[in-house]
């Protein structure tokens, strides 16, 4: 039986500040959805949100407030989704990349864990990644 890697070790945060949360799904009303999610839950700041790769990949060169967690698609045109989570992972402080792919299935889990992502939501369920967003400011 494969093994999966280990987790990074967790981030610490400054005491006070907001998480900053960045979102990058299509469609571009399942982005909305989720933004306002984001907005709805005090101690998270929503950093960015994206229903292309394109636009996410520019922010990263031009955003320098950083973020702590980042929802992507994994289900972009062209396998985006990988060069977008390359990217990420691959700044000077990156925070924790969380999948959203159609399923939750051991082989979707273990192509995102050879990507560094080890957190993965079925794509669409709100309620899911709303609990994921209150856990973290608890």
């Amino acid at each position: 039986m494969d093994s999966l890697p280990l987790p990074p070790k967790p981030q610490r945060f400054k005491l006070g500040a907001p998480q900053r949360v960045l979102v990058l799904v299509d469609p571009p009303a399942l982005t909305l959805r989720m933004a306002d999610v984001v907005r709805s839950i005090p101690g998270l700041q929503l950093a960015g949100f994206f229903h292309n790769a394109t636009d996410a990949i520019e922010w990263t060169v031009w955003d320098r407030g950083g973020w702590h967690y980042a929802f992507v698609d994994l289900a972009l045109p062209e396998k985006a989704s990988q060069d977008v989570i390359s990217r990420l992972l691959s700044q000077p402080k990156p925070g924790t990349v969380v999948a959203l792919g159609p399923h939750l299935w051991k082989e979707i889990r273990q192509e995102c864990a050879t990507m560094g992502v080890y957190h993965l939501l079925e794509k669409g369920d709100i309620v899911a990644f709303r609990g994921f967003l209150e856990e973290l400011v608890r």
